[in-house]
């Protein structure tokens, strides 16, 4: 045992390499969408979480972030299993059961119209808490958690690139397969525009702090001191991943998409035109003379009018199909009906294509199945009835004490403690019209990215490693290591 503890740095960094594999290899899988994938990134996941869970235990900073994720967690998968099962006296069962028995004969019934689905989409519940989870666990340090994020950027960028290529080169293709949907737009590695949208603007967000704070190090660097290269390269490195994910993130034609990103985009270049102006770098005096009202109203329109000159597809896409004329609004009312009809107990997960079939409205149109509700909160409430708005409010809740905590106290970290707040703005706004957290892919990759940001916010500065000793600042380590792998 003692043998392990002496090495606990180097298994932590062993097990950090290990789980970004994982993030990797559920995402580039069409997101983890099909059986195989989907079952090979959970089995190794849950085979992490357990290794991290007995190795290294609870996380001491962010141990009642764990202890929520772990609670919610437990409540969750309890309740999808109660809705899978017979209650005594057929309590709380749904009415369809009724109908059911007169039919087949059936002595019991349960909350959920179909039992099996249900215990089946407990995975998908618990496979983003156990990732959020297991980089709480890992990231017990700023060097891991920042090193852990920047992954998650350069990842991002990565397929950015590959989906350019991809969609300029062969644009009936999706990774090694014909693409049958979405043919106009770019997907990268997801079947779905929307789910690749929502993935490139959590990149995009990722990818200009690291550019910010990149270029910051590089201009605190005198010419010709060590160091100072490889900040220039990570720096121009970041930049041309950025790039990469607005173009490919314009290409995606998601009109939620990028309003979402939009949105969070414009709260992250607030505070960075607010606290630039606070900074004691070389340009902070020149921009403690122009007013803060004229920052703000330049980095806004320079932001709008950036958006609004490489969207056009997107905007082309509203023209052609007008926002009240959309498959997504017109089985709204049916989704509210179901709802209404079962918000205490719900219908039992995973169960929308059933339930759904019988609220649809024929004017919607008699061609396709809706299997998603195209609403992750609705969908959530007919699934789970009352307990997922619990769930929820606890969850954001939670995130926004923390990272509130974090803006508060973390003086150094605080630009990873915005991006966990702009990242949850961005993936909740665009869930009120898409299912990206639905798909295991983009589940993993946003639960691995708050376990970063959450890390930081309510962490502290470590004991200084050996490269701190001789000289080398914690982001110094860490990006020494990144150029190492790149």
């Amino acid at each position: 045992m003692g043998y392990f503890l002496n090495r606990l740095p180097a298994l932590r960094d062993v097990l950090l390499s290990a789980f970004v594999l994982l993030v990797v290899l559920t995402i580039i899988p069409f997101g983890s969408v099909t059986l195989f994938p989907f079952s090979f990134a959970a089995i190794g996941m849950f085979v992490l979480a357990i290794i991290c869970g007995v190795v290294l235990g609870e996380p001491h900073n962010a141990r009642y972030a764990f202890r929520i994720a772990l609670g919610l967690l437990a409540i969750l998968a309890s309740w999808t299993f109660v809705q899978s099962i017979p209650l005594p006296g057929n309590w709380l069962e749904n009415s369809v059961w009724q109908s059911v028995r007169q039919v087949v004969g059936v002595k019991q019934g349960a909350i959920s119209v179909e039992p099996a689905d249900t215990r089946n989409a407990i995975l998908f519940v618990a496979l983003p808490f156990m990732t959020f989870l297991t980089g709480l666990s890992i990231c017990d340090t700023d060097q891991r958690a920042e090193w852990l994020i920047k992954a998650m950027g350069v990842i991002s960028g990565l397929i950015a690139v590959f989906g350019l290529l991809q969609f300029g080169a062969a644009p009936g293709t999706l990774i090694a397969v014909k693409k049958v949907a979405y043919l106009d737009s770019l997907t990268a590695v997801f079947v779905n525009r929307n789910t690749a949208a929502t993935f490139l603007g959590v990149g995009l967000l990722v990818l200009a702090i690291l550019l910010r704070s990149a270029s910051r190090s590089a201009a605190a660097y005198p010419i010709g001191k060590t160091g100072r290269t490889t900040k220039l390269f990570m720096a121009g490195f970041y930049a041309l991943l950025l790039c990469s994910c607005f173009t490919a993130l314009m290409l995606s034609r998601s009109r939620a998409g990028i309003a979402s990103t939009f949105v969070a985009m414009f709260i992250l270049v607030l505070w960075i035109v607010v606290a630039s102006s606070k900074a004691n770098g070389l340009a902070a005096p020149m921009l403690r003379r122009v007013p803060s009202v004229v920052r703000i109203v330049v980095a806004v329109v320079v932001l709008a009018l950036t958006f609004l000159s490489f969207s056009a597809q997107a905007i082309l896409r509203a023209k052609e199909r007008e926002l009240f004329d959309d498959d997504r609004l017109c089985i709204l009312p049916g989704i509210w009906r179901a709802v209404s009809d079962h918000w205490l107990t719900g219908t039992g997960l995973g169960t929308f294509r059933t339930v759904f079939a019988s609220y649809r409205d024929p004017a919607c149109g008699i061609f396709g199945v809706f299997d998603r509700a195209h609403n992750f909160y609705l969908e959530g409430v007919l699934g789970l009835g009352i307990v997922f708005p619990v769930a929820l409010m606890i969850s954001v809740a939670s995130l926004s004490a923390i990272f509130l905590w974090g803006f508060k106290h973390r003086r150094r970290g605080r630009s990873y403690v915005i991006l966990g707040i702009c990242t949850l703005i961005l993936v909740m706004l665009h869930a009120t019209v898409d299912f990206s957290l639905q798909i295991p892919g983009f589940a993993i990759f946003f639960a691995a990215l708050l376990s970063g940001t959450v890390s930081i916010s309510l962490g502290r500065r470590s004991v200084p490693s050996e490269n701190a000793r001789s000289g080398l600042s914690y982001r110094d380590e860490v990006d020494s290591r990144m150029v190492k792998i790149l």
